[in-house]
């Protein structure tokens, strides 16, 4: 970004902050970024600077002292022309409120892993004079789900391995570095998956869940990206949420006549969530067959009561 704008560009992070010991280094990065304006400021994993609100109360009258300094040069920045602010993290909601809050870091951006151009375009640039085309292209459809990192990191790795072994670098190292197996790829497992997400897609048009911005695909499963949207919270609301979560396991029945394992699984998968969703109805939301009740605690115990168990069912 200092590159392409001819601008200059200071980075710093907590990490590298802290080191120190004290405050004095942030307080050098931020005068050095005021002192070369025009600038970007850069601050790497800012998610570092955690909250005041934290529950965890060790060592948190310094942590406050931290994040009062930091929000006070942030504030300085923002009082004059030229530099540019910007953190990157992969967990913003560890960050104090007031970070976030307008005139400080008013624009933020969510990075997804890159989809199948993207990765043929990190690919060539790297690689293009090793790997023929053709291979690449396959390759960037196999390795969807690599962050640019892993991508990176393998590329590396197969280089070394080439070095050593003295012999060209192959897509096949590069296939082993990236954990992607050297068999063509499934047809059937992709369609399967396609079919899932696509299912999720019908239902979550149909109930005008929020506008779908990305679906991708992969060996290892599948995602949808949508823009959220404002609710009144009635249940009519929560039921739609609850269709869209098994409807990929849904489209499966409908086009392949049985279904697969794909919605269940992990605490985040389809199942858990409409279960959870249910659950809700039932022990937090007051909407249920148990009234106007809140249970919380163990809501999982709740379907131990055969009523609850068959309302989730």
């Amino acid at each position: 970004m200092g590159n392409s704008a001819g601008i200059a560009c200071v980075t710093g992070s907590f990490a590298e902050w802290q080191s120190a010991g004290h405050l004095g280094e942030m307080r050098k990065t931020f005068a050095e970024a005021r002192r070369l304006a025009p600038c970007i400021l850069f601050i790497d994993e800012i998610d570092a600077v955690g909250s005041r609100a934290d529950s965890d109360r060790h060592g948190s009258n310094y942590r406050t002292q931290v994040i009062n300094g930091f929000l006070g040069e942030v504030n300085s920045i923002a009082l004059r022309e030229g530099v540019i602010l910007i953190g990157a993290c992969n967990h913003p909601e560890r960050m104090d409120p007031a970070m976030l809050r307008a005139g400080r870091f008013d624009l933020k951006i969510e990075v997804p892993l890159p989809d199948a151009g993207a990765i043929l375009g990190l690919l060539r640039r790297q690689l293009r004079e090793d790997i023929a085309d053709a291979e690449l292209k396959a390759l960037s459809h196999r390795a969807v789900g690599r962050s640019p990192a892993d991508i990176d990191a393998a590329i590396r790795a197969a280089r070394s391995d080439a070095r050593h072994a003295r012999k060209r670098l192959t897509a096949a190292t590069l296939c082993d570095h990236l954990n992607i197996g050297s068999d063509a790829e499934n047809m059937d497992r992709l369609w399967q998956i396609a079919l899932h997400e696509a299912g999720h897609a019908v239902a979550g048009a149909a109930l005008q869940l929020g506008q779908i911005t990305r679906m991708m695909i992969s060996d290892e499963g599948g995602q949808i990206t949508q823009l959220p949207r404002q609710t009144e919270s009635l249940l009519a609301d929560i039921e739609a949420e609850i269709t869209y979560c098994p409807a990929g396991r849904a489209a499966e029945r409908a086009v392949l006549g049985e279904i697969s394992a794909g919605a269940g699984g992990p605490a985040q998968s389809d199942l858990a969530k409409a279960t959870q969703w249910t659950l809700d109805i039932e022990a937090v939301y007051g909407l249920g067959c148990k009234g106007p009740v809140w249970h919380g605690g163990d809501k999982e115990a709740l379907l131990r009561d055969p009523v609850v168990e068959a309302r989730v069912r």
